[in-house]
């Protein structure tokens, strides 16, 4: 999930609030410009749909395919996957960040272990594997990234997950 509280609760409220003026910004531009970015807007209907209301597509990592739920407005990437008991095999959470920069996620409220993986331009560009849901840290990105993908933990080292590695995805046919 974005971080989003903490040591550091006014700054972090002031980044929240600049990152949500941002996303509203980039819907108003979306919608005014229609779908001519396919590959940044989310889809205007998914053919599937998480019984949490989210999107469902198809992540390949390396070879490996994630149904994972895609999330883009302020609550949910907030949110994240907090509130669940559980994230079963083969399922993810693909957040889709408004704009490429170094990206700040932490496990508030989780209660389960995760892995992260960073994507950048279609690659693997780092990961926080086994991350504990009790982990205090603020998990920061190597590099500015658009994308993250969480998934249950130890999937890198079950797939063998490399920096450079391949990711893709397609939103589904409108």
């Amino acid at each position: 999930m974005s971080k989003g509280s903490g040591t550091f609760g006014c700054l972090c409220s002031v980044i929240l609030v600049r990152k949500v003026l941002c996303i509203l910004l980039n819907i108003v531009l979306f919608a005014c410009l229609g779908a001519g970015f396919g590959a940044c807007a989310l889809p205007a209907s998914a053919a599937e749909v998480s019984e949490y209301g989210n999107p469902l597509i198809p992540v390949m990592v390396k070879g490996t395919t994630v149904m994972a739920e895609v999330v883009s407005s302020p609550g949910k990437l907030y949110l994240g996957l907090a509130p669940r008991p559980t994230l079963p095999p083969g399922r993810g959470m693909l957040f889709v960040l408004p704009a490429e920069e170094i990206q700040e996620f932490c496990m508030r409220g989780m209660r389960f272990a995760l892995d992260l993986i960073w994507i950048r331009e279609g690659r693997v560009v780092g990961w926080e594997k086994n991350v504990a849901p009790d982990d205090p840290r603020t998990l920061v990105s190597p590099v500015p990234v658009k994308y993250v993908l969480e998934v249950p933990a130890g999937f890198c080292d079950r797939h063998h997950i490399a920096v450079y590695d391949r990711v893709s995805f397609r939103w589904p046919a409108r």
